[in-house]
């Protein structure tokens, strides 16, 4: 299972990375790209959650739940004709990073 949420984990970021090169050129298909690669990030990371720690209701748990929700947002508005659609995209997945911050590493164990 660890190999599956990292192979996950690594396509729905090669998917966010190059569906926004793809709407950076203006290209219609960039954002169903975009979508997919954060609709992966969100399966990745729902099956990450600590469930002992939501129970007790740990705040970093709930932040991330907060994220979570937040890019649902942002990956269903994407779709609409808003004009902060991207902004608010680009907003869920840096808040996304943050959040999650120590799962990024250039260091191999």
């Amino acid at each position: 299972m660890k190999r599956f949420l990292s192979i996950l984990y690594t396509l729905a970021t090669v998917l966010i990375i190059v569906g926004a090169l793809f709407i950076l050129q203006a290209e219609s298909y960039g954002i169903a790209m975009l979508a997919s690669g954060v609709g992966l990030n969100i399966i990745y990371r729902i099956f990450n959650l600590n469930l002992e720690k939501v129970k007790q209701l740990k705040f970093s748990e709930i932040i991330k739940i907060i994220g979570i929700l937040f890019m649902l947002v942002a990956c269903m508005l994407i779709f609409t004709k808003s004009d902060q659609k991207f902004n608010l995209m680009i907003l869920a997945v840096v808040l996304d990073v943050i959040i999650n911050y120590k799962e990024i590493s250039l260091k191999t164990k």
